[in-house]
């Protein structure tokens, strides 16, 4: 089963605007594929859904428990700084890399798609992935 790491826009995506992100949700919550997540990325995701999104207290509880319930919570226990003017990306990293991810799925452009790679983990859009 492929193990896979979302970065956290990612899981705005899916929760925000469908399409091609929430079909990669998906797959990890059908089980189709094995998805990891570490504290970092659900206190990220929650923090941008009430933050720029104004989701309710009860909306964000409801969207941290999707994720707990359906990808494993690792914590990576390892620093990466490869990405020196985005430091938050490196915790992205991290847990891909602690996961032993078949692939980190992301969206960021600036940086993170950037590496292609991290620790011979391939980086992918979610146009590349599907």
């Amino acid at each position: 089963m492929l193990k896979l790491v979302l970065d956290t826009n990612i899981f705005i995506s899916a929760i925000n605007f469908d399409a091609k992100p929430e079909l990669i949700v998906r797959l990890v919550s059908s089980k189709q594929a094995k998805g990891y997540i570490s504290r970092f990325i659900i206190a990220e995701v929650c923090t941008t859904l009430r933050n720029k999104f104004k989701f309710s207290p009860e909306k964000i509880d409801r969207a941290e428990n999707i994720l707990l319930n359906n990808f494993v919570l690792i914590e990576p226990g390892i620093i990466i700084n490869t990405i020196k003017n985005c430091p938050p990306d490196n915790k992205i990293l991290a847990c891909a890399v602690a996961a032993k991810a078949d692939y980190l799925i992301s969206g960021d452009k600036k940086h993170i798609l950037l590496l292609k790679k991290i620790k011979n983990i391939p980086i992918l859009s979610p146009e590349q992935f599907l």
